[in-house]
């Protein structure tokens, strides 16, 4: 009995197996830009807010934010480049330490929402 007999035995079709791959995509998705916003949401508090006035002071910084700047002006748009590359910054490094626990959860609910979805018999 090969992967396919075993799969298709307990129900597992392609198409639950693509949705439940979209449905973990779209829980990153929504995950990583959730993030940013909060932290581009906290940065606004006036401890944060000062240190962060702190960093964009220091000299080795006007050169990376013109470098950044160069490669993508559309930096330039944005009243508050300085707060949206850090809380970008924030984000990323909180999902990569709190991966341990982000990937099994997101799997366990792409999987349940998979379930419900095929269950019901909408998709």
């Amino acid at each position: 009995m090969g992967l396919r007999e075993t799969l298709e035995e307990r129900g597992v079709t392609p198409t639950s197996v693509s949705t439940c791959l979209i449905l973990h995509e779209l829980l990153g998705l929504s995950l990583a830009i959730g993030s940013w916003a909060l932290f581009y949401q906290l940065l606004r508090l006036s401890v944060l807010e000062k240190r962060l006035k702190r960093l964009t002071e220091h000299p080795s910084y006007s050169a990376k934010k013109l470098w950044l700047e160069q490669r993508f002006p559309a930096l330039k748009r944005f009243r508050n480049s300085e707060r949206l590359g850090v809380s970008f910054a924030m984000s990323v490094v909180s999902r990569k330490a709190a991966s341990p626990l982000l990937i099994p959860l997101k799997v366990t609910v792409a999987i349940f929402l998979t379930q419900r979805l095929f269950r019901r018999g909408k998709v």
